[in-house]
């Protein structure tokens, strides 16, 4: 238990259901925290196309102020967190192997 609550992948999926529940509930009623703050989401979000493809899924009722949003922006939000997490989990190892390697 310790070992995942130390890990960055755990916290970005904290951060990831967190910013979908603010934004269920209207706390984030511009998107800012689920796409704004998601680089990767933010580039999807931008382009015509692949914004397109992200609002024909399944729509959601939530507390924003287009008071819709398609399922697929939550479901890019949490793989996106946990791309992230892993990511940085990898450097994490990485680099504890190279500092013992010098050792």
């Amino acid at each position: 238990m310790k070992r995942i609550v130390k890990s960055f992948t755990f916290w970005f999926i904290v951060l990831a259901i967190l910013g979908i529940l603010s934004h269920q509930i209207g706390q984030d009623s511009k998107s800012i925290v689920l796409i704004g703050f998601n680089p990767f989401l933010n580039i999807l979000a931008d382009n015509v196309i692949t914004r397109e493809f992200m609002n024909s899924g399944l729509v959601v009722t939530c507390g924003t102020i287009a008071e819709k949003i398609s399922i697929y922006w939550y479901i890019g939000s949490f793989l996106t967190m946990v791309l992230y997490g892993c990511i940085l989990d990898l450097l994490k190892c990485l680099i504890i192997k190279i500092r013992k390697t010098r050792k």
